[in-house]
């Protein structure tokens, strides 16, 4: 028997009958489906092959699960950007928006040892899995079939129908390139628009090049109903960047200050352990950096509530970011060993677990390798990597982080995983991805359309502080960065511009930061901690 559950109807609108449920928002060509409508056009689907196809046509963000006869098809799209999860007890399957829902009807009880040593390294658990052994997730441009048989029993069959790969790169000039990201941009941000019908557009704005992006693009669509906003400590250089951004192109601007008293109340919060529930899909570590802003923006009507949160994630990815961290990947071809070194060394960084338990080591190579695929798939190491990249790290981390918004109850779009803007970046050569220098040019080149970029003080420049930083890293050997990096993190646990150390006891925080464990490590730490135990005490700043 195949059961399924739609348990997270506070925070998203579901449409659900009894052939399935779907919900999101996605568009084939120009038109755009929600709710009955986009429903009905997955009900129309019957075979495996037509559901392949038709998840190619699409263009959006949505999770679907669709009963047909004995088969029931569930999928996410190309993102993973709305989980799903399912498991399986004897002859029975379920299946789910809420991973603890399906933990409970296949009855797990303990955390997998391994699944969780990699949370620890990554934060987050790779492939189908998730941090209980029987509960699984629909990973990112993946369906699953599950089929009942005459005698009752359930088989399960995931497909993938989408893996970012490069081909058919572009064969045209610099300035040709430049032309067709443009027309990709409005194509996206029409979508957008459309999507948002007047609604206020709420954009987290940082110093960096991508949140730039997105206001540069509606101020030259001519998109006016736009809130920008940034947090931290106050003072902190991503905020004083983000408001002259947001002031030069007339857009409302706001900011919220973060303490490490504030993190501590925060995070002890019922709010707070509300989402880490919803958030979590006992898989991720649930994303908190703009948790505090939005709360409060939120609490304090700040921004309307039918607002469209739109973050920048991931353009610098696609354009070729990963580039300044191994560079050897887009320059030639490299030895397929030194591919998954550098997956590990990328991703697998969270806590010193070379130091801690050596032997993890050949675990965690197998996991980058089953969830790779063969390397054949790759026209050349930087496809692999980025590939790896976007269906593990940006859809489990990264893209995870939307579960802020809808917990508050706000919509969202990420406009740079746009299936156009994919597609325009898995043809462009290794050479105008590295270092991201058609991506960055091209948005230095809106700045002054816009008026934006004749500031050097504040555009894209780093501080000499910074930027000796920088310079040390490319010259000193690995060991001693890893040295002068866990100094610098035990120097900056009062001095952090989110202050987000506050979070946690005091005393192991510290100790953990001179392990060697990085803000995320710890979070991770923390998180796997409070599955089991209550653990803050009292405590005084």
């Amino acid at each position: 028997m195949i059961q399924w559950h739609v348990g997270h109807q506070a925070y998203r609108h579901y449409v659900e009958n009894g052939e399935g449920f779907v919900t999101g928002t996605a568009f084939l060509g120009s038109r755009m489906l929600q709710g009955e409508a986009l429903l009905n056009h997955f009900l129309a689907w019957k075979t495996a092959e037509e559901w392949k196809e038709a998840l190619l046509a699409l263009n959006g963000f949505f999770a679907v699960v669709i009963k047909r006869g004995t088969q029931v098809f569930a999928a996410v799209d190309r993102l993973r950007s709305i989980p799903l999860f399912y498991g399986k007890l004897g002859t029975d399957v379920f299946i789910s928006d809420d991973a603890r829902w399906v933990k409970d009807r296949v009855g797990d009880q303990e955390l997998e040892p391994l699944a969780k040593q990699e949370f620890l390294a990554t934060g987050y658990v790779t492939g189908p899995d998730t941090l209980f052994p029987k509960v699984k997730q629909i990973q990112a441009g993946e369906f699953v079939l599950f089929q009942t048989s005459e005698d009752g029993h359930s088989d399960v069959f995931p497909q993938r129908y989408f893996r970012y790969v490069h081909s058919d790169y572009f064969d045209s000039p610099e300035e040709i390139l430049h032309q067709r990201l443009q027309e990709t941009l409005v194509d996206i941000f029409g979508r957008l628009i459309t999507f948002a019908g007047g609604r206020p557009i709420v954009v987290p704005l940082s110093g960096g090049y991508d949140s730039r992006l997105i206001v540069l693009m509606l101020k030259k669509l001519g998109y006016e109903n736009v809130i920008a906003f940034s947090y931290g400590k106050p003072g902190n250089k991503e905020s004083e960047v983000s408001k002259k951004v947001a002031d030069s192109l007339g857009f409302r601007w706001e900011f919220v200050p973060y303490s490490n008293m504030l993190w501590h109340q925060w995070y002890l919060s019922e709010e707070m352990r509300g989402y880490t529930s919803f958030a979590d899909g006992l898989s991720s570590l649930p994303h908190i950096q703009d948790w505090p802003a939005v709360l409060t923006l939120s609490r304090e009507n700040r921004v309307p509530t039918d607002s469209i949160f739109v973050p920048g994630h991931s353009a610098d990815l696609l354009a070729g970011s990963r580039s300044k961290s191994v560079p050897d990947l887009y320059s030639g071809q490299v030895e397929n060993s030194r591919l998954i070194e550098a997956l590990l060394g990328y991703h697998y960084n969270l806590f010193p677990w070379l130091k801690e338990n050596p032997n993890l080591g050949l675990f965690f190579k197998d996991r980058v390798k089953a969830t790779l695929g063969a390397p054949s798939l790759y026209p050349d190491p930087s496809s692999a990597f980025e590939s790896w990249d976007i269906s593990e790290r940006q859809p489990k981390f990264i893209v995870n982080s939307l579960r802020v918004y809808e917990y508050f109850g706000y919509g969202w779009w990420i406009p740079f995983w746009d299936r156009a803007f994919i597609k325009f970046w898995s043809r462009v050569v290794p050479e105008n991805r590295s270092n991201q220098s058609l991506y960055i040019n091209h948005v230095k080149c809106l700045e002054r359309e816009l008026g934006l970029g004749t500031d050097k003080r504040w555009a894209g420049n780093v501080s000499p502080k910074e930027g000796i930083i920088r310079v040390a890293k490319k010259i000193l050997p690995k060991q001693v960065n890893k040295i002068i990096s866990t100094c610098l993190n035990v120097i900056s646990f009062r001095k952090n511009p989110l202050q987000i150390y506050g979070r946690f006891p005091e005393e192991e925080t510290r100790t953990l930061l001179k392990n060697g464990y990085n803000s995320n490590g710890i979070g991770a730490y923390f998180y796997l901690k409070q599955l089991t135990e209550s653990f803050f005490p009292e405590r005084r700043f």
